[in-house]
């Protein structure tokens, strides 16, 4: 080898040596989806077509930098973030990493809060970013940064039915989990614990529940993985857990038909036929798995009907066969339906007989009701305790309301729910959880009855069994749905979406807390079937929820770690909590009497703790409040924290907004009542009265901080955004001042909304009072106009 030779050897040598240390190094200097905590399947599979390029640079931490706590999940270019967490205020500013999709190198930019304290920021993302992207935000201070949190990540939060067959329609529940927001692609991986799988392509998709149908699998354990198609490999969600099995809980029923005419049944309406079905019902119990048929005809029967395990009740169609009851009973229609029962295509119809629910399901797994008609005039037509596994599809449901105690994977879809008697609600839940409402039909059962009302609830959640958490609701509608008699019914009611979370008591006697324990020098486990969470409703790292999921010699252990740990100067509340709720794309139509009494009639009402809640694109129509967030007395923390309002629309009705304290003259300084709640780009027009009651009691803490409201349209209206005492009974423009030490509302942003009075009446009109003057605000481009007083909004 000549000397040439070698020298160029070595030289070639030395630049691929270099060029490889430097590939290492750029390798080096960018982050990996674990530094930030995020999960990526394993083994991990290339990215889908059309995922968007992300390759953050490594974020340097340190303990001593300023410290997000909680943050808004959701939000595009040239909208408001607000989070809580430690030392954000002073010097901290943020650096927001984004990458546009084609690809080209990302970059840093930072940025200052809009306002800042010692418990939350709000910060306003630029509008040079990408449109609706994956963008990371990390609070820093003198070039000292803390944990970045991710906004427009993937979040799925749940699976249903969580256990399928091959074929099975099932969905994914959560948050951002479509491209750009939209409802045209998201991207679902399927796999096994210990290896590679395969891509899905959905039915459906929206930003808060992906449909899709189970592959072929062999049975077994699965992970489901969902991508939104932004974050590249920091996008994933997962895993969610999936059991495919070899056949569904009601395989083989169809294989085996008993005749009920066989065993003597009429059918005329008039023999009685109770014998007979009871005779028919043994057999098909003998013979299980098996169906008991009915062909078209009207079977009466004068007692209880038990359902055996494991068979089908099969009629000709709900207006062809019905099961009725002639004879007046204390107790049920049909009860004992255990497990894996079925109900399809009939009537059964309670005739006014029963004093309780027409079906008694207590414990049952796997019940379907298809295509059932449940004739339960003045009583509910269910109950359920701790159920698992419910499907009813296509049905329709005439009664005052049924019970489901702290159930279980619940799926109503497609039904029309008839309401009686000023029944309380479509659905009452104490606890539960896994809980989805699609495409379902809410009326009055006879508006020309006085018994044929309800009082306008699809849903109800309350925490006497503890918390609850995952629960969907869309495509649905109502007719009429209010209280319409304040002289016959409470007409504090009319909630058609209603979490009244008030089971919450204040937690002292803090004495030692790690990254996913505390220490209290005394604490009890949870005797309730949800059990309890654990939420920090003051000092350090105010804004943080977890479950608790067990307790030992007063430490308890929680579902994941703090993001800021809690310190002597936290106060803890127990609370039975509501969290992880969407709420997309319904109708909510109340009455045309929103103006003329006062009832509680509204959409949605997020009362108490409620958190990680999202209401977005309804449209909402004749209601005395549009949409309400209420914080309750701060002596028991009742507390709701990060709720997104957006992109509803509400009309023809009383007031739009209602963000407040009420209910009680008794509180606690220094406790959170409201923190990160967002409403952005809602569209109100047409209100009898308030656009905006930010309300105040007399009492002190259930202080709201960081609430913004942005991009929202209001017009068509006499008052628009009023901050004043007991704004919920106030029928004129007398407004009144709350007392100092009441409630306050600080750091509270106003960006680009828009007040127009339009057509309403001028005199007397006010587009921006605020009453209580240790309320702080900040107003970027938001407007009043054509008021009588009030065009200016408030003083920065």
């Amino acid at each position: 080898m000549s000397r040439f030779t070698k020298c160029l050897v070595l030289i070639v040598a030395a630049w691929v040596g270099t060029a490889l240390l430097l590939q290492q190094a750029s390798a080096d200097d960018n982050a990996q989806p674990s530094d930030f905590g995020f999960p990526v399947p394993s083994p991990e599979p290339e990215l889908p077509q059309g995922a968007d390029a992300f390759n953050p640079p490594a974020f340097t931490t340190s303990a001593s930098a300023p410290a997000i706590a909680e943050i808004s999940k959701t939000a595009d270019r040239d909208e408001v973030v607000s989070m809580t967490g430690a030392n954000l205020d002073g010097t901290t500013s943020f650096d927001v990493f984004s990458q546009a999709p084609s690809g080209q190198e990302g970059s840093v930019i930072s940025i200052q809060p809009l306002r800042a304290d010692d418990t939350a920021a709000t910060v306003l993302l630029p509008e040079s970013l990408p449109a609706w992207s994956m963008y990371l935000v990390q609070p820093k201070r003198d070039a000292v940064g803390g944990k970045a949190f991710a906004i427009n990540r993937t979040e799925g939060w749940w699976l249903g039915p969580d256990n399928a067959v091959p074929g099975a329609p099932i969905s994914v529940y959560g948050r951002n989990l479509a491209k750009s927001n939209g409802t045209s692609e998201s991207f679902i991986y399927i796999k096994p614990a210990n290896g590679a799988g395969r891509y899905v392509i959905p039915v459906a998709v929206n930003p808060f529940k992906v449909d899709f149908k189970v592959p072929d699998l062999a049975a077994g354990s699965y992970e489901v993985w969902v991508h939104n198609g932004h974050g590249g490999r920091f996008g994933w969600s997962g895993p969610l857990a999936l059991g495919i099995a070899d056949q569904s809980p009601w395989a083989g029923q169809d294989r085996q038909t008993l005749d009920v005419k066989s065993f003597g049944a009429k059918g005329d309406g008039a023999a009685d036929d109770t014998a007979a079905i009871e005779a028919a019902l043994t057999a098909a119990a003998s013979a299980a798995p098996a169906t008991v048929h009915f062909p078209a005809g009207t079977y009466v029967i004068n007692s209880v009907l038990r359902a055996p395990d494991n068979v089908r009740w099969l009629g000709d169609g709900m207006d062809a066969t019905e099961i009725r009851l002639e004879k007046k009973t204390p107790g049920s229609m049909v009860v004992d339906a255990n497990r894996n029962a079925q109900f399809e295509k009939l009537t059964l119809n309670a005739n006014g007989n029963i004093e309780s629910p027409l079906l008694w399901i207590p414990s049952v797994s796997n019940l379907r009701l298809q295509s059932m008609r449940l004739k339960a005039w003045g009583t509910p037509a269910m109950e359920a305790h701790d159920a698992s596994g419910l499907f009813i599809d296509s049905s329709e449901l005439i009664e005052n309301g049924s019970f489901y105690g702290s159930s279980r994977q619940i799926f109503m879809s497609n039904n029309r729910f008839r309401i009686t008697g000023y029944g309380e609600s479509v659905v009452a839940l104490w606890g539960g959880r896994e809980f989805s409402m699609v495409g379902n039909d809410l009326a009055n059962a006879d508006e020309n009855r006085d018994d044929g009302h309800g009082i306008g609830r699809f849903f109800v959640a309350q925490g006497h069994h503890g918390s609850m958490t995952n629960m969907y609701w869309g495509d649905n509608v109502s007719h009429q749905a209010a209280p319409h008699d304040c002289s016959k019914v409470d007409c504090n009611k009319g909630e058609q979406i209603c979490f009244e979370m008030v089971g919450s008591d204040l937690k002292d006697g803090l004495k030692a807390a790690t990254a996913n324990t505390v220490t209290f020098s005394s604490l009890s486990a949870s005797d309730k079937a949800g059990g309890q969470d654990l939420v920090i409703v003051g000092g350090t790292g105010a804004g943080q929820r977890r479950h608790i999921v067990s307790v030992s010699e007063n430490t308890a252990t929680l579902d994941k770690a703090w993001n800021v740990i809690p310190d002597s100067s936290t106060r803890f509340a127990l609370a039975a909590a509501a969290s992880q709720v969407a709420i997309y794309n319904n109708v909510f139509q109340g009455r045309p009497s929103y103006f003329k009494h006062d009832s509680d009639s509204t959409a949605v009402l997020l009362y108490g703790n409620v958190y990680d809640a999202v209401v977005d694109q309804n449209r909402i129509s004749q209601m005395r409040h549009g949409m309400m967030t209420v914080a309750l007395s701060s002596a028991n923390g009742l507390s709701p924290y990060f709720l997104q309002y957006s992109n509803n629309t509400v009309s023809d009705s009383n007031s739009g907004l209602y963000v407040g304290t009420t209910f009680t003259d008794s509180g606690v300084a220094g406790v959170w009542g409201g923190l990160g709640n967002i409403y952005r780009k809602n569209t109100f027009t047409r209100l009898a009265h308030i656009g905006v009651e930010y309300e105040s009691w007399g009492y002190n803490g259930a202080d709201y901080n960081g609430t913004v409201f942005e991009g929202n349209r209001f017009t068509n209206l006499k008052f628009g955004f009023i901050d004043a005492f007991h704004l919920m009974w106030t029928y004129s423009g007398n407004f009144t001042a709350p007392s100092l030490y009441s409630s306050r509302k600080y750091n509270t942003i106003l960006y680009k909304n828009v007040f127009d009075r339009g057509a309403a009446l001028a005199p007397g009109s006010v587009g921006f009072k605020t009453l209580q003057p240790k309320n702080t605000w900040l107003n970027i481009g938001s407007t009043w106009t054509g008021f009588a007083s009030g065009n200016k909004g408030p003083a920065n």
